[in-house]
């Protein structure tokens, strides 16, 4: 009996550890061959991708290498390092979230790209490079080497929301690549849905001091009218 719970213990994580690659690209899915791979390690997080939020980058949990599964052609992807270490014998904890760095990537059909740094092996080193993260996208076929260049900072979903004022809506949340011819849906904004029209999230928020003071910012941000909008449908 202990024998068959080992058994079906080490069947489940490597279930876990083999993660399936990630579909970033639109329409019907297609055979390795005729994709463009990304590889990164799960200490790199995406910010985005030719300037386009893709959070489903960032949804795979483990520790082997993450595969984005994109169409082949040229992408700037904004990534940063994140991870967490031990305080004080492990009595606390400290995330280190860096500055992102743009990798460039022109791949064909079949490509795979790593993203490499160096990676840092405790927190003092890994503070040291919060300002100036860099690493460099490495073609596994041929060995071409890009460094990367400076990205911007690191901005939350949220914050990209509403410091734009807008989102853009993609089709199967594809990306396409730098200089493709953008698809008529793809350039559509999303529809704001009024108060009593708002569906229920996915997901909920952290019931904290820093998301408190978040949304206390966002209500200070809004107009009038906005605020009386809010408190109606706060009150339904």
């Amino acid at each position: 009996m202990r024998q068959l719970l080992c058994l079906a213990a080490a069947a489940l994580l490597s279930a876990c550890a083999q993660q399936a690659p990630v579909k970033l690209y639109s329409g019907a899915e297609q055979p390795a061959s005729q994709v463009l791979v990304v590889e990164m390690p799960n200490t790199l997080e995406v910010l985005n991708i030719n300037g386009q939020p893709a959070p489903e980058a960032n949804r795979m949990v483990g520790n082997n290498l993450r595969k984005l599964e994109l169409q082949p052609g040229k992408y700037r992807i904004n990534a940063y390092f994140e991870n967490g270490y031990d305080v004080g014998g492990g009595l606390s904890h400290e995330i280190v979230r860096t500055r992102s760095a743009t990798f460039t990537v022109d791949g064909q059909a079949g490509d795979v790209w790593r993203l490499e740094f160096d990676e840092p092996s405790n927190l003092k080193q890994a503070q040291e490079m919060e300002d100036n993260f860099e690493g460099y996208a490495v073609n596994t076929r041929t060995g071409e080497r890009v460094a990367s260049e400076p990205g911007p900072r690191y901005v939350s979903l949220l914050g990209e929301m509403f410091g734009s004022g807008t989102m853009v809506a993609t089709q199967d949340h594809g990306i396409a690549p730098i200089g493709a011819a953008p698809q008529a849906s793809a350039q559509m904004p999303m529809a704001v849905p009024s108060p009593s029209q708002a569906a229920a999230p996915a997901q909920t928020l952290p019931h904290d001091a820093s998301t408190l003071a978040t949304l206390k910012q966002i209500y200070l941000m809004l107009s009038p009218e906005s605020r009386e909008a809010f408190l109606e449908w706060a009150a339904q």
